[in-house]
Protein backbone atom coordinates (compact mmCIF):
# COMPACT_ATOMS: atom_id res chain seq x y z
CA UNK A 1 0.00 0.00 0.00
CA UNK A 2 1.33 3.50 -0.67
CA UNK A 3 1.88 6.19 1.41
CA UNK A 4 -0.36 9.49 1.10
CA UNK A 5 2.24 11.28 2.91
CA UNK A 6 3.73 13.82 0.43
CA UNK A 7 7.29 13.43 -0.97
CA UNK A 8 9.83 15.58 0.43
CA UNK A 9 11.37 17.97 -2.18
CA UNK A 10 15.15 18.13 -1.92
CA UNK A 11 16.58 21.61 -2.49
CA UNK A 12 19.76 22.21 -4.09
CA UNK A 13 20.22 25.92 -3.74
CA UNK A 14 22.39 27.69 -1.18
CA UNK A 15 20.81 31.38 -0.19
CA UNK A 16 23.49 33.71 0.55
CA UNK A 17 23.42 36.65 3.12
CA UNK A 18 26.06 39.50 2.60
CA UNK A 19 27.04 37.84 -0.82
CA UNK A 20 31.43 38.97 -2.03
CA UNK A 21 32.94 37.59 -4.66
CA UNK A 22 36.69 38.38 -6.44
CA UNK A 23 37.43 37.25 -9.06
CA UNK A 24 40.33 37.90 -11.79
CA UNK A 25 39.83 38.21 -15.92
CA UNK A 26 42.26 35.40 -17.34
CA UNK A 27 42.74 37.50 -20.49
CA UNK A 28 44.21 40.39 -18.55
CA UNK A 29 45.22 42.12 -15.26
CA UNK A 30 41.50 42.80 -14.82
CA UNK A 31 39.91 41.93 -11.28
CA UNK A 32 36.22 41.93 -10.57
CA UNK A 33 34.11 42.45 -7.00
CA UNK A 34 30.66 41.35 -6.72
CA UNK A 35 28.64 42.51 -3.51
CA UNK A 36 25.19 42.17 -2.63
CA UNK A 37 22.73 41.63 0.07
CA UNK A 38 21.30 38.35 -0.64
CA UNK A 39 22.31 35.75 -3.46
CA UNK A 40 21.17 32.06 -4.65
CA UNK A 41 23.38 29.43 -5.65
CA UNK A 42 21.74 27.11 -7.34
CA UNK A 43 24.30 23.82 -7.03
CA UNK A 44 22.50 21.71 -10.40
CA UNK A 45 23.71 24.14 -12.88
CA UNK A 46 26.39 26.18 -10.71
CA UNK A 47 24.62 29.86 -11.76
CA UNK A 48 24.37 32.45 -8.81
CA UNK A 49 21.49 34.59 -9.11
CA UNK A 50 22.17 38.14 -7.19
CA UNK A 51 19.65 41.07 -5.82
CA UNK A 52 20.96 44.50 -5.74
CA UNK A 53 24.40 43.88 -6.77
CA UNK A 54 27.67 45.87 -6.88
CA UNK A 55 29.97 44.97 -9.86
CA UNK A 56 33.52 46.83 -9.18
CA UNK A 57 36.09 46.57 -12.42
CA UNK A 58 39.88 47.07 -11.13
CA UNK A 59 42.20 47.18 -13.88
CA UNK A 60 45.94 47.56 -13.07
CA UNK A 61 45.63 51.36 -12.52
CA UNK A 62 43.10 51.12 -10.02
CA UNK A 63 38.86 51.47 -10.13
CA UNK A 64 37.67 51.78 -13.13
CA UNK A 65 33.83 51.62 -12.99
CA UNK A 66 31.15 49.99 -10.74
CA UNK A 67 27.73 48.63 -12.06
CA UNK A 68 24.54 48.84 -9.77
CA UNK A 69 21.60 46.47 -11.06
CA UNK A 70 18.69 45.00 -9.87
CA UNK A 71 19.65 41.65 -10.73
CA UNK A 72 22.65 39.86 -11.99
CA UNK A 73 23.39 36.33 -12.96
CA UNK A 74 26.81 34.50 -12.98
CA UNK A 75 27.46 31.33 -14.56
CA UNK A 76 30.23 29.71 -13.29
CA UNK A 77 30.65 27.14 -16.32
CA UNK A 78 30.60 29.43 -19.27
CA UNK A 79 32.30 32.17 -17.35
CA UNK A 80 29.40 34.32 -17.97
CA UNK A 81 27.29 37.58 -16.21
CA UNK A 82 24.29 38.85 -16.96
CA UNK A 83 23.19 41.99 -15.42
CA UNK A 84 19.77 43.71 -15.63
CA UNK A 85 16.77 45.28 -14.49
CA UNK A 86 18.05 49.20 -13.91
CA UNK A 87 21.95 48.81 -15.03
CA UNK A 88 23.52 52.18 -13.72
CA UNK A 89 27.56 52.53 -15.21
CA UNK A 90 29.55 55.00 -13.24
CA UNK A 91 33.00 55.86 -14.72
CA UNK A 92 34.92 56.04 -11.17
CA UNK A 93 37.37 58.64 -12.23
CA UNK A 94 34.25 61.45 -13.14
CA UNK A 95 30.97 60.89 -11.04
CA UNK A 96 29.11 63.06 -14.09
CA UNK A 97 30.56 60.24 -15.98
CA UNK A 98 27.93 57.10 -16.51
CA UNK A 99 25.71 54.86 -18.40
CA UNK A 100 22.04 53.53 -18.18
CA UNK A 101 20.61 50.53 -20.01
CA UNK A 102 18.57 47.50 -18.95
CA UNK A 103 20.93 45.03 -19.42
CA UNK A 104 24.20 43.35 -20.97
CA UNK A 105 26.03 40.33 -20.78
CA UNK A 106 30.03 39.87 -20.04
CA UNK A 107 32.12 36.94 -20.90
CA UNK A 108 35.02 37.10 -18.25
CA UNK A 109 37.23 35.29 -20.39
CA UNK A 110 37.15 38.16 -22.48
CA UNK A 111 37.84 42.29 -22.36
CA UNK A 112 34.23 42.82 -24.10
CA UNK A 113 30.88 44.01 -22.57
CA UNK A 114 27.91 43.96 -24.66
CA UNK A 115 25.46 46.18 -24.06
CA UNK A 116 22.54 44.92 -25.89
CA UNK A 117 19.79 47.19 -25.20
CA UNK A 118 18.66 50.86 -25.80
CA UNK A 119 21.34 52.55 -23.69
CA UNK A 120 21.85 56.68 -21.98
CA UNK A 121 25.35 57.91 -22.32
CA UNK A 122 26.09 61.38 -19.78
CA UNK A 123 29.63 63.09 -19.96
CA UNK A 124 28.83 65.88 -17.77
CA UNK A 125 26.81 68.39 -19.74
CA UNK A 126 26.85 66.17 -23.03
CA UNK A 127 24.10 63.37 -23.35
CA UNK A 128 24.42 60.11 -25.97
CA UNK A 129 21.49 57.84 -26.74
CA UNK A 130 21.64 54.34 -29.08
CA UNK A 131 20.51 51.14 -29.84
CA UNK A 132 23.32 49.45 -28.19
CA UNK A 133 26.93 48.60 -27.68
CA UNK A 134 30.61 47.42 -26.56
CA UNK A 135 32.20 48.34 -24.33
CA UNK A 136 36.68 47.01 -24.16
CA UNK A 137 37.84 47.36 -21.37
CA UNK A 138 41.76 46.58 -22.29
CA UNK A 139 41.52 49.80 -24.73
CA UNK A 140 38.80 51.85 -22.92
CA UNK A 141 36.88 52.37 -26.17
CA UNK A 142 33.05 52.44 -26.32
CA UNK A 143 31.68 51.63 -29.27
CA UNK A 144 28.00 52.77 -29.91
CA UNK A 145 25.47 52.30 -32.86
CA UNK A 146 22.95 54.16 -34.26
CA UNK A 147 23.68 57.45 -31.43
CA UNK A 148 22.09 60.93 -31.25
CA UNK A 149 24.33 63.07 -29.50
CA UNK A 150 23.22 66.23 -27.55
CA UNK A 151 25.33 68.50 -25.89
CA UNK A 152 24.35 72.36 -24.67
CA UNK A 153 27.34 75.30 -24.94
CA UNK A 154 26.92 77.64 -21.59
CA UNK A 155 28.70 81.08 -21.80
CA UNK A 156 31.24 81.80 -19.22
CA UNK A 157 28.22 83.17 -16.75
CA UNK A 158 26.68 79.93 -17.52
CA UNK A 159 23.42 81.00 -19.73
CA UNK A 160 22.86 78.35 -22.15
CA UNK A 161 24.52 79.93 -25.81
CA UNK A 162 23.66 76.73 -27.94
CA UNK A 163 22.88 73.19 -28.51
CA UNK A 164 24.83 70.95 -31.09
CA UNK A 165 22.66 67.49 -32.06
CA UNK A 166 24.80 64.84 -34.07
CA UNK A 167 22.91 62.04 -35.54
CA UNK A 168 25.29 58.54 -36.72
CA UNK A 169 25.62 55.16 -37.40
CA UNK A 170 28.54 54.21 -35.17
CA UNK A 171 30.22 56.31 -32.52
CA UNK A 172 33.25 55.77 -30.78
CA UNK A 173 34.56 57.06 -27.11
CA UNK A 174 38.08 56.51 -25.97
CA UNK A 175 37.87 57.39 -22.56
CA UNK A 176 41.47 57.98 -21.89
CA UNK A 177 41.39 60.58 -24.18
CA UNK A 178 37.47 61.60 -23.60
CA UNK A 179 37.30 61.95 -27.60
CA UNK A 180 34.17 61.44 -29.72
CA UNK A 181 34.31 60.08 -33.00
CA UNK A 182 31.47 59.73 -35.11
CA UNK A 183 30.40 57.74 -38.43
CA UNK A 184 27.88 56.77 -40.75
CA UNK A 185 28.11 54.34 -44.04
CA UNK A 186 26.85 57.01 -46.04
CA UNK A 187 29.98 58.99 -44.91
CA UNK A 188 27.66 62.43 -44.15
CA UNK A 189 28.84 62.14 -40.88
CA UNK A 190 32.18 62.35 -39.80
CA UNK A 191 33.22 64.21 -36.98
CA UNK A 192 35.56 64.42 -33.65
CA UNK A 193 34.84 66.44 -30.43
CA UNK A 194 37.50 66.69 -28.01
CA UNK A 195 35.90 67.80 -24.72
CA UNK A 196 38.02 70.44 -23.12
CA UNK A 197 36.94 70.27 -19.66
CA UNK A 198 38.38 67.13 -18.38
CA UNK A 199 40.31 66.07 -15.59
Amino acid sequence: QKSSKPTAQLDYKSYITNFELLQKNTSNDTRIRITSPKATLDQTNNIIKIKDSSIEIINKDGQDFKVKSGNSTINNMSNLINVSNNVIISFLDNKDYFISTNTFYWDLNTSIIDIDSPLNMNLDNTNIIATNGLYNLDQSQFKIDNSVFNRTFYSSEGKKLYQVEIKSDFANWLKKENTLIFKSNDKQVETTITFLTTK
